[in-house]
């Protein structure tokens, strides 16, 4: 008997919002100090997005590559440090704002009523995820997490997709069925790691990427909100019954 849709969702930007980064993107976009350059028509979270994938767990090689994702930016060498520094140190202090995606609740509530197992594959550190499980109680709709800490390679290496689907597969004790998986993310990333592991993607515009780099990685489906979801063909039948 075929198992049910197993749904899987990258993190920030697809469950969680963006507050923390955009807010953090408009504060320091504003001061003059940095005398900024070639901003126009940078989103917020374009700006921050330079930030977050200089990311690293080494503070030298994290800080050398912002450093060189913000050349075209900041002019002044001295004042990009000072720049990463800040915004580093900045940003998390506004997480506690952050919530789930606006109508993600009732479509995770929609997809549990029909016993889809749901689960996060995310790029970020484990104590971060485990800060948000508490805070918005996601155990209530997730039964499987996997961070960058539980995985031996990150995002578009497809080992994170099937390092969930083990703890799936272990714990609801079903031959899983590829063409029944559903990968949603909001990154080219995201939908890389989808077909590197041989799955469905879902790309989502309402969160980091943008419409035009997302469609360029050839996503299996496209959505403008996770609402939309219920309106994809393999979703509908079993979504209205």
């Amino acid at each position: 008997m075929p198992h049910p849709p197993i749904l899987l969702f990258d993190f920030d930007g697809v469950v969680l919002t963006q507050k923390a980064l955009e807010f953090t993107a408009l504060f320091y976009r504003r001061k003059k100090f940095y005398n900024w350059k070639n901003i126009q028509g940078l989103r917020l979270i374009d700006f921050a997005r330079l930030f977050e994938e200089s990311d690293s767990d080494n503070r030298v090689k994290a800080l050398i590559q912002a450093y060189r994702a913000y050349k075209p930016y900041i002019s002044n060498p001295l004042k990009r440090i000072i720049f990463f520094i800040k915004f580093r140190w900045t940003y998390p202090k506004f997480e506690i704002y952050e919530t789930l995606k606006p109508n993600l609740k009732k479509t995770l509530k929609l997809f549990k009523s029909i016993n889809s197992p749901l689960g996060i594959v995310s790029n970020t550190k484990d104590s971060r995820l485990e800060f948000f499980k508490k805070k918005l109680d996601l155990d209530k709709y997730f039964s499987a997490y996997i961070s960058r800490d539980d995985s031996l390679f990150r995002k578009p290496h497809p080992y994170p997709i099937f390092k969930i689907l083990t703890k799936i597969k272990q714990k609801y004790h079903f031959a899983i069925n590829k063409k029944n998986v559903y990968f949603i993310g909001d990154l080219p990333t995201d939908i890389i790691c989808a077909h590197n592991a041989g799955i469905n993607s879902i790309a989502l515009l309402n969160g980091h990427g943008t419409e035009r780099e997302l469609k360029e990685v050839n996503p299996t489906y496209i959505l403008r909100d996770i609402s939309d979801i219920k309106e994809l063909e393999p979703f509908k039948k079993l979504l209205l019954d």
